[in-house]
């Protein structure tokens, strides 16, 4: 059971998958909350939500700023779930919702001025080439918030990890080696205090 529900959290899919989608909207709130406070949003900076879910942190990124906020996610259903939860801002013209792998993302080079991931790098393949694909379509001084609902040390950590294959958690440290070594010329870490909550922004 375990294993399936982490198969939806991968990759949300069928009727349990909309199910899914509505559980992390509720379920991640208090992780969004954090994040959101740890980054400064200029009122013209164009978003990237990478790993969208539902699409509730685009619609609040879409409340802070006038440019575009657009959504990535390899999962079909997330990816309907995020145009309906934004329907009026992709009528618009304001916010794309796209189909593909954070690991070949079709996308150009330097679109975006703030890209982020909301729990959800630790499904994602080959870290260290993932984060250089990242590092490619951000702009000059943009930046790139990673926000997670463990540093690490969660006591449920390795119950994820010795079930299911592919998952992979990382502390603040490693984190900031990756991002480094992936071209980042800075990296900052937020962690809430009395809790597991651990936010990192990566700047170019």
């Amino acid at each position: 059971m375990v294993d399936q529900k982490i198969t939806q959290c991968m990759k949300p899919h069928g009727e349990e998958g909309i199910q899914t989608i509505r559980n992390m909207n509720e379920n991640h709130k208090h992780i969004s909350e954090f994040a959101f406070e740890c980054i400064d949003i200029n009122e013209n900076d164009r978003i990237l939500d990478i790993g969208c879910g539902g699409g509730v942190n685009i619609e609040k990124f879409l409340k802070l700023t006038t440019a575009n906020v657009d959504g990535l996610d390899y999962s079909e259903v997330s990816v309907k779930a995020s145009i309906k939860q934004n329907q009026q801002a992709v009528d618009n013209g304001r916010c794309n919702i796209i189909q593909a792998d954070v690991s070949d993302m079709p996308i150009d080079n330097d679109t975006y001025d703030l890209v982020s991931a909301f729990e959800t790098i630790y499904f994602w393949p080959d870290i260290g080439e993932t984060f250089k694909e990242v590092f490619r379509i951000i702009k000059p001084d943009g930046r790139f918030m990673i926000a997670q609902g463990t540093d690490g040390t969660h006591p449920d950590d390795e119950k994820w990890l010795a079930t299911v294959e592919g998952m992979s958690v990382y502390n603040a440290l490693q984190l900031k080696e990756y991002l480094l070594n992936a071209g980042f010329k800075s990296v900052k870490i937020f962690k809430k205090e009395n809790d597991y909550i651990l936010v990192v922004i990566a700047k170019i």
